[in-house]
């Protein structure tokens, strides 16, 4: 009884139209849909368009199908499914007396599967843009696994390249640790090292422009200056400008710290690696308060080290791939589409048709590689090292391309299965209202400084509703709820739509928000301590006769499909848009419908089976996309 009354009789009729009328399981799940009408049943499927006699196969389910609370009937070729309510109501309130719940389907087929996501470059800390990859990706990971896959959630360190060399050179002129320096600044580590990252490359940057004869920009960059100073030490702050200002060549000494990192040589392997761990703690200290944990940290510079890196490029210089482009060693990458790409793979690779697909360059001139060579190591790595039968990237819509590339360059140098099995789990930016973000100028509001913000104003709202708590309670209720809030919104809208993160909306009660959610399953909760333990036995399977309450009971029923199918279509917006269908289905019947005070205690204990069922689902679902799930508000 893995799904439950009405998702067993679903599947049940499923398996029939497999045997009657040749549909695919997968077709009819995809296609079974809310009846436009109430009186025509609660669920239809298109039957017409598959087999041209319906009639025939309405005249055979009446026999093949075991479950007798499914009536099965035909209107304009669609096949609509009616359930009674107290014929399952009744088999529900059995099931939910030994102890049964619903929850996700389990899939007959598992895989292991990597999702890689947030990996966030090791120079600044975390903003609302990361905490959406990170949203998005635990909430994959979680969903994966609760459908019975094998999940290996990553995290890529990128250690290798100019970013993390131009904070080096900021660190090497201080002569001061990461640790020290955020003593110093009074900062938590990631932020210390964020200021050193955007005050180095800016004045990077503005010698660049002022030598170059841009004095426009030359001054927009001081004045930028100017404002990191405030921000931080302003001693330091000179320090580095004026250090940077002596060099002849600024960009030689990062090429210098890039190639000698990348060769795994002394200081840099030590400078350089000592400060992207000091800048991954601080990232995973912002993480775990949201929830996010990996099973494995990957390190860029041991793809580098290992020699993975050098068998893979060699691979790459001795197919037949290789050209030159723009004067550099590179992959002819249309080559590839050309010779291996057929209909099939166009499609699992997300090739569009008629799309130039720019060459790969391998390396630069120095003999320093790109990062999108490292990926193509990383992604053989990837599958070598998990045993994935798929991995999937959680990476922004901007890489597409670069995305793309690596899968045409694993394709072209041997690696079919990986470069069919890798998914680019793409999603939007995110907005913050009159700000522009920059990293490398420091312009950005951190994730830790939203949470804070957000739980500033949930404890507010706490401490009125519950003034009773001490504070204690009320910092934990608002971190749940700070939380909740911020993980909800980076979900909700669906991966390919932008967002505008506004705290003050998403924190909203009465709105399709997580503490919205939150507060409904807080509700349900509170209805049950009230009520106490409910006697399944002495339940009345025919108060669910009532409208509002057959609602509530199809709708949370339905929960191990819906979320079986989010999860297999990597959709948590999905998810996230049945959950609040319940919580509104719930909210209007609870408002008007007591539970406590209803007189007969047949009815009474009906609807606390269902207030315990609708809680549940919450819950559940709730957990699956991140969001702390809190008994109180």
């Amino acid at each position: 009884m893995q799904g439950g009354p009405l998702v067993n009789a679903m599947l049940s009729v499923g398996r029939c139209l497999e045997k009657l009328a040749g549909v695919r399981m997968d077709t009819y799940v995809k296609l079974l849909s809310k009846t436009p009408k109430e009186e025509y049943g609660d669920f239809g499927f298109p039957l017409a368009r598959f087999y041209p006699r319906p009639e025939e196969v309405l005249t055979g389910l009446s026999s093949c199908v075991k479950e007798s609370y499914v009536k099965a009937s035909l209107v304009g070729g669609f096949l609509n499914l009616r359930f009674d309510e107290k014929e399952m109501g009744r088999e529900l309130l059995r099931l939910m007396g030994g102890g049964w719940r619903p929850e996700m389907l389990k899939t007959e087929r598992p895989r292991r599967i990597v999702v890689e996501h947030t990996s966030a470059n090791p120079v600044h800390p975390l903003h609302i843009g990361h905490a959406r990859n990170a949203s998005l990706g635990d909430s994959l990971a979680r969903m994966l696994k609760a459908r019975g896959n094998e999940v290996i959630v990553r995290y890529y360190v990128n250690d290798v390249g100019r970013q993390v060399a131009v904070v080096t050179l900021g660190f090497s002129i201080i002569g001061l640790s990461p640790e020290e320096l955020a003593t110093r600044l009074g900062a938590k580590v990631d932020h210390a090292i964020g200021w050193v990252y955007a005050l180095t490359h800016t004045a990077i940057d503005a010698i660049a422009a002022r030598r170059r004869g841009d004095l426009e920009e030359a001054e927009k960059l001081a004045a930028q200056l100017a404002r990191l100073k405030e921000r931080g030490d302003s001693s330091l702050a000179e320090l580095i400008v004026s250090r940077v200002a002596s060099f002849d060549n600024p960009e030689a000494k990062l090429s210098e710290i890039m190639s000698r990192y990348e060769a795994g040589l002394e200081p840099e392997r030590s400078s350089v690696r000592r400060i992207a761990e000091a800048a991954l703690r601080g990232f995973m200290e912002t993480l775990r308060r949201m929830g996010i944990s990996y099973d494995r940290v990957d390190w860029e510079s041991d793809i580098v080290w290992s020699g993975l890196l050098g068998h893979v490029l060699s691979q790459a210089l001795s197919s037949k791939y290789v050209t030159k482009h723009k004067d550099a060693t590179a992959l002819d990458l249309m080559g590839v589409a050309r010779d291996k790409v057929g209909e099939e793979e166009r499609e699992r690779l997300k090739l569009p048709k008629g799309f130039d697909v720019p060459p790969m360059i391998l390396f630069r001139s120095d003999g320093t590689t790109l990062y999108w060579t490292r990926d193509v190591a990383y992604s053989v790595y990837k599958f070598a090292d998990s045993g994935a039968d798929e991995v999937i990237n959680v990476v922004a819509s901007e890489q597409r391309l670069p995305q793309l590339q690596v899968r045409l360059a694993l394709l072209g140098i041997g690696y079919e299965r990986e470069a069919l099995n890798m998914i680019h789990y793409d999603y939007e930016l995110v907005r913050l209202p009159g700000r522009a973000m920059s990293g490398r100028r420091g312009e950005y509001v951190t994730l830790d400084e939203l949470i804070e913000e957000a739980k500033t104003r949930a404890a507010k709202e706490a401490q009125a509703r519950n003034p009773e708590l001490d504070k204690g309670a009320i910092d934990t209720i608002a971190e749940g709820i700070a939380v909740g809030a911020i993980r909800f919104s980076l979900v909700q809208a669906g991966a390919t739509k932008p967002i505008t993160f506004e705290v003050e909306r998403v924190l909203r009660l009465e709105e399709n928000t997580g503490p919205y959610l939150q507060y409904t399953f807080a509700r349900a909760n509170s209805i049950l301590e009230k009520h106490g333990s409910v006697d399944y036995g002495s339940a009345e399977a025919a108060a669910y006769s009532d409208p509002d309450r057959r609602a509530l009971l199809i709708h949370s029923l339905l929960y191990p499909l819906v979320s079986a199918k989010a999860a297999d279509e990597l959709r948590p917006e999905d998810l996230a848009s049945y959950l609040l269908k319940l919580a509104d289905i719930f909210n209007k019947w609870y408002q008007k419908d007591s539970v406590i005070r209803e007189p007969e205690p047949g009815i009474r204990e009906a609807k606390a089976a269902l207030v315990e069922l609708s809680a549940h689902v919450l819950r559940s679902g709730l957990t699956l996309l991140g969001v702390p799930a809190m008994k109180r508000m």
